[in-house]
């Protein structure tokens, strides 16, 4: 009888124990604009979302990743979140699969978000969407996506509790993401971003994209025009509104191999420039060849340069973002 006493008792606080455990585990609910058609755990830190939404076309996925002791540090315990986006042609696997998110980040006390922008999204509303209607991919990122994250995950819910960063597309849409939403972040990076829409180097690259039906990329944009009062190019450049960038800490990578990082650096730049007249706070890095950053980094528009990006920034970010115990 003893014996069986025991293990009862034992079985009850096992139970307990795998309770507490995973009693705080995400679970993922429909909210802002948001329907969850499913959601899935690839690791144990790494959860991938399924939702639709009316301002974008189709299921759209989110890779989610949580720290180590999200489940059991308690529900007072709030996270910051850093949202990681892709570039052209990519979508939201590519930080955990190329990229090395789910490594450098998984050890951190924060949630990294990596959503899908389409593989040409540009993190902007289209103005030209055509049959692919509709492709309002800033609303749905910043207008939905924000607030449901807070709803489901124990963050921090304020502006000195999200940063955001990306790769070309991606570091454009970082940026551009801040300047619009100012009191959502206070720290934003780019990786080789395309910066300065008004630079015909960039309006070129950006056009003579011809990923959908292999015809010019004039959704996200318009067709380039040299009027400026009334061109969508210039009022999406990040280099038109960096005035508002004056409590955002700002990082910006670039490099000098090839031609697609000689047309990013420039705009680079350019935008370091402004901050710098303006005397905001900006991180500035031009490795070159890859030599002053390291990690492999050959100075190309590649995964070595974007991973080296990602963890010399890491630590200029998680010193700026706020904790909640």
């Amino acid at each position: 009888m003893k014996n069986n006493s025991f293990l009862v008792t034992l079985l009850i606080v096992l139970c307990s124990l795998v309770s507490y455990i995973i009693g705080d585990a995400p679970h993922f609910i429909s909210a802002f604009g948001l329907t969850v058609r499913s959601s899935s755990q690839l690791t144990n830190q790494l959860y991938e979302v399924v939702v639709s939404t009316e301002e974008v076309l189709g299921d759209q996925k989110i890779r989610i990743l949580v720290p180590t002791d999200y489940a059991t540090s308690g529900v007072s315990r709030r996270y910051p979140v850093l949202y990681l986006l892709h570039g052209a042609g990519g979508s939201e696997i590519d930080w955990t699969t190329s990229g090395i998110a789910g490594k450098v980040c998984s050890n951190l006390s924060l949630i990294t978000v990596m959503p899908n922008g389409g593989e040409v999204g540009f993190y902007t509303n289209w103005i030209i969407p055509g049959k692919l209607a509709p492709q309002n991919w800033r609303t749905f990122h910043m207008e939905q996506l924000v607030p449901w994250v807070d709803f489901n995950l124990r963050t921090v819910t304020k502006k000195q509790g999200r940063a955001i960063a990306g790769y070309s597309m991606g570091g454009f849409g970082a940026i551009h993401y801040a300047e619009l939403y100012s009191s959502n972040f206070v720290y934003a990076a780019s990786f080789s971003g395309a910066l300065d829409l008004m630079n015909p180097v960039i309006q070129s690259l950006i056009y003579n994209i011809r990923i959908i039906d292999n015809k010019p990329l004039v959704g996200p944009f318009g067709y380039p025009s040299d009027s400026i009062s009334s061109n969508e190019w210039f009022a999406q450049s990040t280099t038109t509104h960096a005035a508002v960038l004056h409590d955002i800490s700002v990082a910006l990578y670039t490099d000098n191999v090839g031609s697609l990082e000689v047309a990013l650096r420039d705009s680079s730049y350019r935008l370091r420039d402004l901050l710098t007249l303006f005397s905001f706070p900006v991180y500035f890095m031009d490795y070159g060849d890859g030599k002053l950053i390291g990690y492999g980094c050959d100075g190309n528009h590649d995964w070595l340069c974007f991973n080296a990006a990602l963890i010399d920034v890491l630590p200029r970010i998680m010193a700026v973002l706020q904790q909640e115990f």
